[in-house]
């Protein structure tokens, strides 16, 4: 069986820290988070026929934490016997079981930020990077060569930022293509999962909530 996913998008809140938020600047209504959205989870994913559940979000899914372990039981409860992917820009989270997750994924904006990227048990941690102006050639290698010698960090990515009116971005776009699959992996945007909100699935991201 191919790998084959199905994204939660989950909204808790959000610190909205980040330079750049596709949700915030284009003004999307990702619906609030409730443990009720996720009673279709199970059916969905078996007529989906996937076999990795991936939580991202319309906010930070570690967002308080602490306050929302119901949603989490259930969560960790419904796909017991699935591959578990983790998409975060909050690391280290106390009380967190990143342990039951196969891979975490920490979304940076920073160099700096690499330094508190830590393994947490979890069996492959990858980084990735949206490219905004902002970026150099000389930014981009720095970061590659931090994430080669981590012992904490598996895999690197950077990926098209999307602008205010939901367009592609190419910033570096050459450069990145030229490295792709040799010092990082170059994700273009497109909308390659299924999106599960509130029990019910999209499959293109700017619909969700309409």
């Amino acid at each position: 069986m191919n790998d084959k996913y199905i994204s939660i998008i989950t909204n808790f809140g959000c610190h909205y820290t980040c330079p750049y938020c596709i949700v915030k600047n284009n003004n999307l209504n990702i619906p609030k988070t409730t443990i009720n959205g996720l009673d279709s989870l199970w059916l969905e994913t078996v007529r989906n026929q996937c076999n990795w559940i991936s939580l991202s979000g319309g906010g930070d899914p570690l967002w308080h934490y602490s306050e929302h372990k119901d949603w989490y039981d259930k969560f960790f409860e419904i796909t017991e016997d699935l591959n578990r992917e983790l998409h975060t820009s909050l690391p280290n989270v106390p009380g967190v079981p990143y342990e039951a997750f196969d891979r975490v994924v920490y979304h940076l904006h920073s160099l700096e930020q690499l330094y508190n990227i830590k393994r947490q048990n979890c069996a492959i941690v990858r980084v990735v990077f949206v490219v905004t102006e902002n970026f150099t050639e000389d930014l981009i290698n720095r970061i590659a060569v931090f994430c080669a010698n981590s012992d904490d960090i598996d895999e690197l990515s950077f990926r098209h930022m999307v602008d205010n009116h939901y367009q592609e971005t190419y910033y570096f776009y050459e450069y990145l293509k030229a490295g792709h699959k040799k010092l990082w992996w170059y994700i273009e945007q497109n909308d390659y999962n299924l999106y599960y909100c509130q029990n019910k699935v999209y499959t293109e991201y700017k619909n969700i909530g309409r």
